[in-house]
């Protein structure tokens, strides 16, 4: 389907701060050639229509009304497309209600997402379903990025992909779009409202798209009127705080790549707080991204949350786009990695990250890398499992950001310090745009060439080792020149002692506790119920984990040092030290740079 952007996000873990992200845009594949009768006429197809409605009974919301009136196929069959699968949702077309096509002479099953409608050529349809919720509950922060349709009696959040069906063959067929018959004080916002004057849309946008609603919906609108932000719910943080730093992150990536205007959209909606469960993720869109928060998230993370998702607006779309299918995950590196890459430069080169920041966003990083159960494992595993493996979708984005720092030593290093990274990226997209054909299967290929191109060494034997076949990446002691130095060492292995999806699947009961961990010799037991984790990181063996339990009547706190067994090779970023004022504002420019 053209236009799609899966997100890859983290589900909730038990005690976890799950930083959760991404996105990436594909560009169209290239449409298979059809038989002269097939091809479209010289004058422009009439639009399809769309129009999407709340429903309610008895002042609740409980479906989402989509009516789409279109010409049928000059065939004489119109093949509808219900939606199928989004993000880790599967059999969306169950939550469909009430389908029924007008205009038609008979319509006919064709597996359980294909309606086959037969018609005259050209005769005008009028097709009307309700979709239903996919959840029965508010969503919370152990549902994880929630990609089914959430309609709750008064809001609703909705991805395109799980909404809205579309004619096969005619994504790129004009069309129109409307929201009506919303009650007084109901409140709507979609990027769908962009679609008209100079960017005419597409049955492809109408799709990838997200729709939002709610009583209230708060909806900001920057001082140029291109840029909005729409909020449900309420948070930790202010609306007002969240607005701004929207606004700052989209300056500050524009700057970069030489933008100044477009219509763009936020949208933010809740997860229910669940003691000692923090979850946060998005979903780019082409002029727009979705984000799902827990209400008690702190405001911190959301820099990197709105940096690391708006990047994507560029890679991997403009940037020579992003295979379909299961060929999706080879190309990860570059379009997550990378864009992790440019989330901490260009947060640090804002001023939105101090060096600090910077360095300690470079270090969590690392430890999830070298930490990885899976850092060894070859591409071919990140095709094959991305979509159904956290551990493996999380591979990509560690990956990527150690090639970049390495990649632009070397290029630095071979051009005498007259090019860098940001050269490449932006001579990329200037070949995109100039080419009239598409230069290869994603942007993953259009970067080595382009690097060459620019002075950079030939990358295939990198590929070939640090992709293809996984092998451990270690970043060079002066990668980031004499402001970092990158730090080796042994860790011991992060061990909370217990059974965690056991404990997660008994309510936080702790279960299958091991005999002799550090867990247990503080005093934890079989049967204890967490109540709080206060203090520790997950996967972190260097720093005390501190638990509230309940202990039958009574409750106790717990700390322990995670330290399993087992060590393994690690690598940090230290700070020069000693840096003067001056000197820090230097770093700070040469290490987002500036």
């Amino acid at each position: 389907m053209p236009r799609r952007s899966p997100a890859i996000v983290s589900p909730a873990a038990l005690f976890a701060l799950a930083c959760a992200c991404t996105v990436t845009r594909s560009a169209p594949p290239a449409r298979e050639p059809q038989p002269a009768a097939a091809q479209a006429p010289a004058t422009a197809p009439e639009p399809v229509a769309y129009a999407l409605s709340p429903v309610f009974e008895q002042d609740a919301l409980v479906a989402l009304q989509v009516e789409i009136r279109l010409r049928g196929d000059a065939d004489g069959l119109t093949r509808l497309k219900l939606p199928e699968q989004w993000g880790d949702a599967r059999e969306l077309w169950k939550l469909i209600r009430d389908l029924e096509v007008e205009g038609a002479t008979a319509v006919a099953e064709d597996g359980p997402t294909v309606r086959t409608i037969a018609a005259p050529a050209g005769a005008p349809l009028q097709i009307r379903y309700r979709l239903v919720s996919g959840f029965d509950h508010d969503p919370t922060s152990e549902d994880g990025q929630p990609f089914k349709p959430i309609i709750r009696p008064t809001w609703f959040d909705v991805f395109g992909e799980s909404l809205f069906a579309y004619p096969e063959g005619r994504e790129d067929d004009p069309a129109r779009f409307e929201w009506r018959g919303a009650p007084a004080g109901f409140g709507f916002a979609s990027d769908l409202e962009h679609l008209a004057g100079a960017r005419p849309g597409v049955v492809g946008d109408v799709v990838e798209s997200v729709v939002i609603g709610g009583r209230d919906l708060s909806v900001r609108t920057d001082p140029g009127g291109q840029v909005r932000v729409a909020i449900l719910g309420s948070y930790d943080f202010g609306h007002d705080a969240f607005f701004d730093l929207s606004l700052a992150v989209i300056a500050a990536e524009r700057e970069f790549w030489g933008d100044k205007d477009g219509a763009f959209l936020i949208t933010l909606a809740p997860q229910q707080k669940i003691a000692g469960s923090l979850t946060y993720g998005g979903t780019g869109r082409s002029d727009a991204f979705t984000l799902s928060v827990s209400q008690d998230l702190p405001f911190p993370p959301l820099r990197h949350l709105l940096a690391h998702e708006y990047f994507h607006t560029w890679n991997a779309r403009q940037l020579g786009g992003q295979a379909e299918g299961l060929a999706e995950g080879a190309g990860k590196w570059f379009a997550e990695g990378f864009t992790e890459f440019y989330t901490w430069r260009l947060l640090l080169r804002a001023g939105l990250y101090s060096l600090e920041d910077f360095v300690a966003a470079w270090n969590t990083g690392l430890v999830e890398y070298w930490t990885s159960p899976v850092r060894d494992e070859p591409n071919a595993r990140i095709v094959a499992d991305y979509w159904n493996d956290h551990t493996v979708s999380r591979l990509p984005y560690r990956r990527g950001p150690l090639l970049a720092a390495i990649w632009e030593q070397r290029l630095r290093q071979a051009t005498g310090g007259a090019r860098d990274l940001d050269d490449v990226m932006k001579a990329m997209r200037a070949k995109v745009q100039a080419s009239p054909v598409k230069l290869a299967p994603d942007a993953a290929s259009v970067f080595p060439p382009v690097y060459r191109e620019l002075g950079g060494p030939d990358l295939a034997d990198d590929l070939e080792r640090f992709v293809v076949q996984g092998v451990a990446i270690r970043l060079p002691a002066d990668v980031f020149g004499p402001c970092l130095r990158v730090v080796d060492s042994l860790r011991h292995e992060f061990e909370r002692g217990w059974d965690v999806d056991a404990t997660a699947a008994a309510d936080r009961v702790i279960t299958g506790l091991r005999k002799g961990s550090p867990a247990w010799r503080a005093g934890l037991r079989d049967g204890m119920k967490v109540v709080e984790r206060i203090a520790g990181e997950p996967g972190d063996s260097t720093v005390p984990y501190v638990l509230r339990v309940r202990d039958g009547k009574r409750e106790r706190q717990i700390s322990f040092k995670p330290e399993g067994e087992r060590q393994f090779p690690m690598q940090q970023l230290e700070l020069a030290p000693g840096l003067t004022p001056e000197r820090r504002a230097a770093c700070a420019r040469e290490l987002s740079g500036a």
